[in-house]
């Protein structure tokens, strides 16, 4: 009886708790769907006014007239539910109550200002969530017709901005309480009935059997006390057929059979009860043992399940390799990284194995024995793995052993993950660190490590070499000439020139510009080191064609040998700059090793720089002339003005010495000014001593005419000077009109010049490599042959039938031919015979100063 009842309690229990369940859900899901309901309830109100926001925007209604069907619309969305009454409401952007049903005085009136209890702007919070299209809002208001304190509302608005308007209707979060709380004393009352009539309908049913229950049970304690006199019960006080009536019945059918058997039962006992513990005891232990193996078996399938999905889905090789068997099984991931029809390796080993790059083999191997001898705690290695399309695929794998009791490995598990795209980008980063992109060559900070690397081994005896500082001869004319991109191009036929004379364990290096580096290591015997270079001048040491020019190549090229010349990068990298200096000016095309005497011309050079910007402010600079004349009649036709350089400690500085080094120094355009200015001023006293019909020739260099200010400041010198232009003649080189990058733009200087009446000289002609295809378009007067040419006029000479093509060809053109470096009576017959116009030359005049040429003029005057 007491079970049962307390099985009642429990039910009861569980049905209050129920019951509260539910309605708090109530509770939590009304107010939800009164939210909702608000929402839907202005969507639909919303969707109503559609058809006249349509025809107010297709301009059939005006905006006064729309405003008004909206109004009418909405004032007639009153609705009732389970809360009661309610409204649909408007009112404009600028908080003008336009429709309220519940309280229609307010049409029309302004509650922008309006507040809730807490002074927060009501209708403000409305008209921002319309204005931001729709949305709830929420504030605490009076009630209307209640004297209650301010109560927690909560309101939906959908704007209109086509009427600058919105509507809305509200709630108020008292009246959901209200109603959940009469449902809750509903709910709670029903349960009460329902609990009554269930215990009323139980207590009905089961009285008889609890009477019955209770006959036996005092019978079943009279039997426990003393069975032989336990008494026989009487069914007939109950229903025949009843379930109390075949309780009785069985208990007496019971006694008596237990009575009939009371001696072997009670010899039987002590066995029975025995047997009856020890099943006991085994049920139980078998249940423990069924749920064991029932737990097992599921974990056992999780786990599976997990190691299945992860084997599927992770982007990595999973392998496991029976190390006894040499058997390895490998995840189907390995058929995307290899491309394979299926997975190789399930059945042994070797298959899987194959595929490791040979030169991988030994590193992979060596990691795996260092694990297995116990010296990692896992194995890891980065190998070559090939494809089915024949190609490598880095990988790095990893994995940890199972070892036996004896520490023997028997087992290990891994991962194989593809690498190959890391690899390239780790490839590529040390590309762009360590390599030069225009040639592909070791670049200045690859090279400045792996010279450091040899130093140090250097210093401790290990290794020694050289390291050969080579710079391309004349490169800036093919950059002159060609322009930039044909002079990338020849860098990188050089280094593919360089790549092949120098073996791979030397190191080939670009520093910039057409500056090499070849980094013999361990290379220690210099003869072996005058061979390389030998070889290096041999292989560049030839003729090239670009742009439709060919040009000679050569190489200069310092030595320095380490640890001899240093054991700093920068000392090797200085004193091999100083080498190549030497060997460029040895005159090029050679090699010098470095010697200690080369420091002191380096400081030499720049002490003359040094002393050269310094001469620009302390005019130290002068002009000398040298006469040319016309070859029939011997006369004066003009003077070549020569730059000389008077140093206050040296005197004057041989022109070979010093003029190189204004061109490279940058100092060329601000004394190039100067010697303008100057020789303007010479043509200006040439014309005082009544010699107007002479000219001045002065040399302009590529830097020059190059400036965007040269021809300004020529006719500023002429202008200064107070000098026709036909007494100025500027000579220009081959070289300067054969920059193909800026030839247009010299030719339309030169041309804007020639205007001007300044005569234009082609200079060295004879030097270069298609003069005669600029005859025609450029804008000269006069055509100069170089000194060198003349040099070998003899008589049979086999400059001799040229020379005369090149006058008759100048001739034709309409140009003057004026000769350089005449120096001999034969010259100067043979070019009378070709009708050459003047010519220059120590065989008149060598170069003097200014003084003494209008000395000789003043002469020439008197007489």
């Amino acid at each position: 009886m007491s079970r049962i009842l307390l099985a009642l309690l429990i039910f009861v229990s569980g049905l209050l708790f129920a019951v509260g369940f539910i309605t708090n859900k109530f509770e939590a899901n009304i107010y939800d769907y009164r939210r909702q309901e608000l929402k839907r309830i202005v969507e639909v109100a919303r969707h109503s006014i559609d058809p006249v926001i349509i025809q107010y925007r297709a301009g059939l209604l005006s905006r006064q007239a729309a405003l008004d069907k909206v109004r009418d619309n909405v004032r007639s969305m009153t609705y009732s539910d389970l809360f009661g009454a309610n409204y649909v409401f408007m009112s404009s952007y600028q908080g003008i109550m336009l429709v309220q049903p519940f309280e229609p005085s307010l049409e029309g009136s302004d509650q922008s200002q309006l507040k809730d209890a807490y002074g927060l702007p009501i209708i403000t919070s409305l008209i921002d969530t319309a204005r931001q299209g729709e949305g709830y809002v929420t504030y605490y208001y009076h009630p209307p017709e209640r004297t209650t304190q301010p109560q927690q509302k909560v309101s939906y608005v959908v704007g209109i901005p086509e009427l600058e308007a919105y509507i809305g209707t509200g709630m108020y979060v008292e009246d959901i309480q209200k109603s959940y709380k009469a449902f809750q004393l509903n709910l709670q009352g029903i349960f009460l009935i329902f609990f009554m009539l269930i215990m009323a309908a139980q207590y009905t049913l089961l009285r008889p059997m609890f009477s019955s229950y209770q006959l036996l049970i005092q019978a079943f304690d009279r039997l426990r006390n003393n069975p032989d006199t336990a008494l026989l019960l009487s069914p007939l006080i109950y229903r025949k057929g009843s379930e109390a009536e075949r309780l009785v019945t069985g208990f007496n059918a019971l006694l008596a059979d237990m009575w009939a058997k009371s001696a072997a039962m009670q010899q039987a006992h002590e066995e029975l009860t025995q047997s009856h513990e020890e099943l006991t005891a085994g049920n139980e232990e078998l249940m423990a043992l069924y749920t064991q193996l029932t737990d097992a078996n599921e974990l056992l399938r999780k786990s599976e399940e997990r190691y299945r999905l992860a084997m599927e889905g992770v982007n990595d090789v999973i392998y496991d390799w029976d190390l006894r068997n040499n058997k390895i099984e490998l995840s189907a991931r390995l058929n995307d990284i290899l491309g394979l029809s299926g997975v190789e390796g399930g059945d042994g080993y070797t298959q899987w194995a194959a595929r490791i790059h040979p030169e991988d083999k030994g590193v992979r191997e060596q990691a795996m024995l260092d694990h297995f001898a116990g010296k990692t705690p896992y194995y890891a290695a980065e190998f070559r793995v090939m494809s089915q399309a024949g190609e490598y695929l880095w990988v790095l794998s990893r994995g940890k052993a199972l070892f036996d009791t004896a520490g023997r490995a028997i087992r290990m598990a891994g991962s194989f993950t593809d690498i190959s795209e890391h690899k390239k980008r780790e490839a590529e980063i040390w590309r762009l660190a360590y390599r030069d992109p225009l040639t592909g060559l070791a670049n200045r900070r690859l090279l400045t490590e792996r010279l450091r690397s040899e130093l140090v081994m250097a210093q401790g005896g290990q290794v020694c070499g050289a390291m050969l500082y080579l710079d391309l001869d004349n490169f800036k004319l093919v950059n002159d000439s060609c322009g930039h991109l044909q002079g990338d191009q020849l860098l990188i036929e050089v280094a593919d020139m360089l790549g092949k004379v120098v073996d791979e364990h030397h190191l080939v290096a670009r520093l910039g510009g057409d500056e090499f580096v070849v980094l013999l290591t361990n290379v220690c015997q210099t003869a072996d080191i005058v061979q390389y270079a030998e070889k290096l001048l041999k292989a560049l040491s030839r003729e090239v064609n670009l742009c439709a020019h060919s040009f000679f190549l050569s190489v200069s090229i310092g030595i320095v040998c380490y640890p001899l010349h240093g054991a700093e990068v920068d000392e090797i990298l200085k004193k091999a700059d100083t080498a190549l200096y030497a060997a460029k000016n040895a005159g090029k095309n050679g090699y010098r090793f470095y010697e200690a005497s080369m420091q002191e011309t380096l400081i030499h050079k720049l002490n003359m720089e040094r002393s050269l910007r310094a001469a620009v402010s302390n005019e130290e600079f002068l002009l000398y002339f040298q006469p040319i004349v016309y070859l029939e009649t011997g006369l004066v036709s003009g003077f070549e003005a020569l730059l000389r350089w008077n140093n206050p400690q040296q005197g004057l500085v041989a022109p070979g010495e010093f003029i190189p080094l204004v061109e490279e120094s940058g100092l060329i355009v601000p004394i190039g000014k100067w010697v303008m200015r100057a020789a303007c001023a010479f043509a200006r006293k040439l014309t005082n001593m009544a010699y107007a019909d002479t000219y001045v020739a002065v040399n302009v260099s590529v830097k020059q005419l190059a400036s965007e200010d040269f021809v300004p400041m020529v006719r500023a010198a002429l202008h200064e000077a107070a000098v026709p232009p036909t007494m100025l003649e500027l000579e220009i080189t081959e070289t300067i009109l054969m920059n193909s990058e800026c030839l247009t733009t010299n030719i339309a200087k030169l041309k804007e010049l020639k205007d001007m009446g300044v005569r234009i000289a082609l200079d060295d002609f004879g030097t270069g490599y298609s003069s005669l295809t600029y005859l025609k378009q450029l804008p000269i007067d006069v055509v100069k042959i170089d000194k060198a040419f003349v040099d070998d006029l003899t008589e049979g000479g086999k400059n001799g039938p040229l020379m005369g093509s090149i006058i008759a060809l100048a001739h034709n053109l309409g140009l003057k031919v004026v000769a350089e470096g005449v120096e001999t009576e034969e010259q100067r017959k043979l070019l009378r015979e070709w009708q050459c116009d003047s010519i220059q030359g120590y065989l008149i005049s060598r170069p003097v100063p200014e003084a003494e040429v209008l000395k000789v003029c003043m002469k020439s005057k008197d007489s």
